[in-house]
């Protein structure tokens, strides 16, 4: 089932791909499988994205002043602030759901 990248996500993969010097927007597909051979790691992507959003809130370069959650039907948007750090879940869930990253397994419903 596809679904479209969440709005923390999306920030997180920005970050993910600034901390490498990269832009993941309007790529061939072989420049997408490099990106994708990039993040092999979690644990480094999750440190890399913190350390970078720790940089940009302190400096003031954060170009992001709120998360806006907007739905269908809603009568106004719902902006939080950035958060001061990005899970290392958010992160998985970004890469499988834009596809830099296959799943490892489901479990099946018996």
């Amino acid at each position: 089932m596809y679904r479209s990248a969440k709005p923390l996500e999306e920030l997180a993969l920005d970050l993910l791909f600034e901390s490498h010097g990269e832009s993941r927007h309007n790529r061939t597909p072989s420049e997408y499988a490099h990106l994708s051979a990039l993040v092999t790691n979690l644990k480094d992507a999750e440190y890399r994205v913190n350390k970078l959003l720790k940089e940009k809130k302190e400096s003031g370069r954060l170009r992001w002043m709120g998360i806006c959650y907007f739905q269908p039907n809603d009568l106004a948007p719902r902006i939080v602030p950035v958060p001061d750090s990005i899970s290392i879940e958010t992160i998985r869930s970004a890469l499988i759901h834009t596809g830099f990253r296959e799943p490892k397994w489901h479990r099946r419903a018996s």
